[in-house]
C-alpha cells in the first residue's frame, strides 16, 4: 500500500533525538497508527515492537505485570498504540525510563505512545510523566499532504520572509493550465470532504458519507463512553449538532443551553468533551491585555468538513462559516509544522473592525480573511488596511485567502491568494 507521506514526520523524528517519551496524540482514524507502524519505522530503518491496546488480552497482560512487560522489550523503538485504555501503564512506564536513564551502560529505548483521547492522556501525563514527555498532536490529511507536492506551502514562505516574494509570483503565474486545475480539484474534494483518511481512500461519494456515518457513530458510542461524563447520550448528539451549525460564530454557552433545555455547566461539560476529543477546537479573540483574552467569548470552529456533513445533515449552514472553518482547521495543521510555534486568534474591535485570523509570533502579526467567494475586490481588503496601518512595522502584510484563480494585490500590502496556492505544496 502507498501511504500518503505526513508533514509531522520531521518533527516527530527531531523530538526523538532528545526525548524518551513521544506522545502523538489526534482524533480517531487521523493516521496514528501508519505514522507509527509503517512511516516511522520506514525513515528510521530500526527494529521496533508494536502493541496495540485496543487489543484486551493486551491490557490485561500490562495490567497484571506492566514493569515485567516492559522490561521484556529491548528494541530501540517500542510502539505502544491507544495507551489512553490503560491509565495503570503510566507508572511503570515512568519507573522503566527513569531507571534506563541512571543505568547508562543500556542502549536508548525511544517508546512512541499514541492515543485520541486528549483528556484521558493529558491528565495521565500530567500526574506521572510531567517533564519527561514530548507531544505532538496528528490531524487528519491537510490540503499540503494530499496534494503531495514538494517543498513547504507559500504560507510558510510568507511567515519567514515577512511578504510576498518575487519568486511566488512568477511560480503562480508558471502554473500550467493541467496542474492550476488539479489543485483546484483536489482543493474543492478537501473542502468537500475533509482530511480523514479512510474517505481518501474510497473512490464514490456514497461510500466517503457511510463512512463518515460510521465514524460519527463509532465516535459516540466508544470515544465518548470512554470519557464518560455523559449521563444522556441523545441529548449530547443534539448538543454537537447545535454547537456544529455554529460553526464559525462566537460561542455563546448561554444560548446554546437555552435551546437545549439545559444549565449552562452541561453545555460547558459538553463542549469540553467535543474539545477533549478533538471535534471542535474554540479560537480566543486577541487583545494586547491578556485578561480580557481570557474572559471574551471566543469563536468555536468544527474542523472537519466531511464530518460536519454528517453531523448538520440537511441543517442548512452558510457557506461562508464552512469556509471559515475549512480555513482555520488548515491554519491549525500548519502552525504546528513551524520551528517557533504561532498561535492563532481572531480579532475584533468594539468599532465593528473583524479580521478572521490573526497570527501572532517572534512579535509579528500576519491577519488573514477568508472569502468564500471565486472573486475578491478592493473592498474586502478595508479591514486588513486598516489593521496594518495601527500595527506598523509589527504587520509587514494582510492575506484574504480565497478559492479563485488569480494572485494579486488588493490594497497596499494586502494579497488575495488563492487557497490551494497559499495552503497547498
Amino acid at each position: 500500500m502507498q501511504y500518503i507521506r505526513r508533514s509531522i514526520t520531521e518533527i516527530v523524528l527531531s523530538r526523538m533525538r532528545d526525548e524518551q517519551i513521544i506522545v502523538i496524540t489526534g482524533p480517531r482514524q487521523a493516521g496514528k497508527t501508519t505514522l507509527c507502524e509503517y512511516l516511522l519505522p520506514e525513515y528510521l530503518h530500526l527494529p521496533f515492537t508494536y502493541i496495540s491496546f485496543d487489543d484486551p488480552d493486551e491490557r490485561l497482560r500490562f495490567q497484571r505485570a506492566g514493569i515485567a512487560v516492559l522490561e521484556s522489550m529491548d528494541t530501540p523503538l517500542v510502539i505502544l498504540d491507544e495507551v489512553q485504555k490503560v491509565p495503570s501503564l503510566f507508572d511503570p512506564l515512568k519507573f522503566i525510563v527513569d531507571r534506563r536513564k541512571s543505568a547508562s551502560t543500556l542502549h536508548k529505548i525511544t517508546y512512541l505512545l499514541t492515543g485520541s483521547s486528549q483528556l484521558l492522556l493529558l491528565k495521565n501525563i500530567r500526574e506521572t510523566l510531567a517533564g519527561r514527555v514530548a507531544l505532538i498532536n496528528l490531524y487528519p490529511f491537510s490540503l499540503a499532504e494530499v496534494m503531495k507536492g514538494e517543498g513547504s506551502p507559500l504560507l510558510t514562505t510568507i511567515w519567514k520572509s515577512k511578504k510576498v516574494t518575487k519568486e511566488a509570483v512568477l511560480r503562480f503565474n508558471a502554473l500550467s493550465p493541467a496542474t492550476l486545475r488539479e489543485m483546484v480539484r483536489l482543493a474543492d474534494e478537501h473542502k468537500a470532504w475533509g482530511g480523514y483518511p479512510p474517505v481518501w481512500q474510497r473512490k464514490e461519494n456514497a461510500a466517503k458519507i457511510n463512512w463518515l456515518k460510521d465514524y460519527r457513530r463509532t465516535y459516540v458510542e466508544r470515544d465518548i463512553s470512554d470519557v464518560g461524563q455523559v449521563a444522556n447520550i441523545d441529548t449530547f448528539v443534539l448538543a454537537q449538532k447545535l454547537l456544529c451549525a455554529r460553526t464559525g460564530q462566537i460561542l455563546s454557552m448561554s444560548e446554546v443551553a437555552r435551546d437545549l433545555a439545559l444549565s449552562v455547566n452541561t453545555v460547558k461539560r459538553y463542549v469540553h468533551l467535543l474539545k477533549a476529543t478533538f471535534q471542535c477546537y474554540l479560537l480566543q479573540p486577541y487583545f494586547q491585555n491578556i485578561g480580557k483574552r481570557l474572559i471574551k467569548s471566543p469563536k468555536i470552529y468544527f474542523p472537519d468538513a466531511g464530518l460536519n456533513r454528517v453531523i448538520l445533515g440537511e441543517r442548512p449552514v452558510d457557506l461562508g462559516p464552512l469556509y471559515e472553518s475549512w480555513v482555520f482547521s488548515e491554519l491549525l495543521k500548519w502552525k504546528q509544522l513551524q520551528a517557533t510555534e504561532p498561535e492563532i486568534f481572531f480579532y475584533r474591535t468594539g468599532g465593528g473592525m473583524e479580521i478572521d485570523y490573526l497570527l501572532s509570533g517572534d512579535g509579528i502579526f500576519l491577519p488573514i480573511e477568508a472569502k468564500s467567494s471565486e472573486k475578491v475586490t478592493y473592498a474586502e481588503g478595508h479591514h486588513l488596511e486598516a489593521f496594518l496601518l495601527e500595527y506598523g512595522k509589527q504587520a509587514p502584510l494582510g492575506i484574504v485567502i480565497y478559492p479563485g484563480r488569480e494572485l494579486l494585490q488588493i490594497r497596499k500590502n494586502v494579497w488575495a491568494i488563492p487557497d490551494w496556492f497559499l495552503l497547498g505544496s
